[in-house]
C-alpha cells in the first residue's frame, strides 16, 4: 500500500498510479470499478489461455479465474462442462476453444439468487411439491452461481468480495446437505423448520439490520434442537443440523457486512460534517 494525494483539476480528480504497476499494463486503457468509497483499477486486456488437459476441472478453473477464452483438447468431459456453465464452444485445430460468457455483473445479485434457490427448494419440500429433480436443479444452479461469484471477484476484487465468497460457500453447502437430507426422507416437520429459517434469512439479506440479525442468531439454538427432535436416525440429524449451521454461518457474515456498512456510513458522515 501507498499514500497518494488526490489532485483536483477543473472539477475532476486525478491520482497518479504507482509507476512499477502502471508500466506493466499492456494497454493504455484500464477498467475502473468501485464499491462505496473504494476504487480499483486494472488493465483492460483480453484474457486468453491454453492447457493440455481435457478435464472438466480445467473448464471450471478458466471460468472462475476470469478468462475470456481457453483452448483445451477436445473431450466429451470438456464439452459437457462448457455447456453446464453456459460457455460457447468452437472446434479449433483438433481441440476446443471455449468462449466464456458473463451471466451476471452484480455480486449481491448472485448471492441473492443462491439464497432464492435454497428457499425455493425448502418451500417445495415443506409443501411436498418438490421432487428429486427440483433438488438436483437447485444443486446445479448454486454450483454455477458460486463459480460466477468467484469470476466476478477475480475480475473486480472489491472489499465486499470476502463477505460474498463466504456467503456463496455457505449457501452451496446448505443446498448440498438439503439434497443429502432429501435422500433420507425426513419428516415434513424438519423441512418446515429449515424453510422458516431460510425465509427469515432471506428477509435479512434484503434489509440488513443488526437487531434483526442478532434475533436470528439467538433463535438458532432452538431451531437446531427442533430439527434434532424431529429427525429419525443419525444421517437425517447430521444433514439437518449442518443445514442449520450453514444458515447460522451466513447470518454471521450478514452481521459482518452490516457492521462494515455502518462503519463506512459513519466515516462518510464524519467527513461531510468536517467540510466547511
Amino acid at each position: 500500500m501507498d499514500t497518494r494525494r488526490i489532485i483536483r483539476l477543473r472539477g475532476s480528480y486525478l491520482i497518479y498510479l504507482p509507476k512499477r504497476v502502471a508500466s506493466s499494463f499492456a494497454s493504455d486503457e484500464v477498467l475502473v470499478f468501485w464499491e462505496g468509497d473504494f476504487v480499483g483499477v486494472r488493465p483492460l486486456a483480453f484474457r486468453r489461455s491454453a492447457a493440455d488437459v481435457g478435464l472438466a476441472a480445467a473448464v471450471v478453473a478458466g471460468y472462475a479465474a476470469g478468462l475470456d477464452e481457453l483452448e483445451l483438447p477436445a473431450s466429451e468431459e470438456v464439452r459437457k462442462a462448457a455447456e453446464k456453465i453456459g460457455a460457447k464452444l468452437e472446434e479449433s485445430d483438433g481441440g476446443y476453444l471455449i468462449r466464456y460468457v458473463d451471466r451476471y455483473l452484480d455480486k449481491a445479485e448472485v448471492v441473492g439468487r443462491m439464497l432464492d434457490a435454497l428457499l425455493f427448494t425448502l418451500r417445495g419440500l415443506a409443501q411436498v411439491t418438490a421432487t428429486s429433480t427440483t433438488v438436483q436443479a437447485a444443486d446445479d444452479e448454486t454450483d454455477i452461481l458460486r463459480l460466477s461469484l468467484n469470476r466476478l471477484c477475480t475480475k473486480a476484487p472489491t472489499p465486499k468480495c470476502a463477505f460474498y465468497i463466504q456467503l456463496a460457500r455457505y449457501y452451496e453447502r446448505a443446498v448440498d446437505h438439503v439434497g443429502e437430507l432429501h435422500a433420507e426422507k425426513p419428516p415434513r416437520e424438519v423441512w418446515t423448520v429449515l424453510k422458516d429459517a431460510a425465509e427469515e434469512l432471506h428477509d435479512i439479506h434484503q434489509n440488513l439490520q443488526i437487531p434483526a440479525i442478532a434475533r436470528y442468531l439467538s433463535a438458532m439454538p432452538s431451531r437446531r434442537f427442533a430439527v434434532m427432535q424431529s429427525t429419525r436416525g443419525e444421517l437425517q440429524s447430521i444433514h439437518a443440523v449442518r443445514t442449520i449451521d450453514y444458515l447460522e454461518n451466513a447470518a454471521e457474515v450478514y452481521l459482518d457486512i452490516a457492521v462494515y456498512q455502518n462503519q463506512k456510513a459513519a466515516s462518510l458522515n464524519s467527513i461531510e460534517t468536517k467540510r466547511p
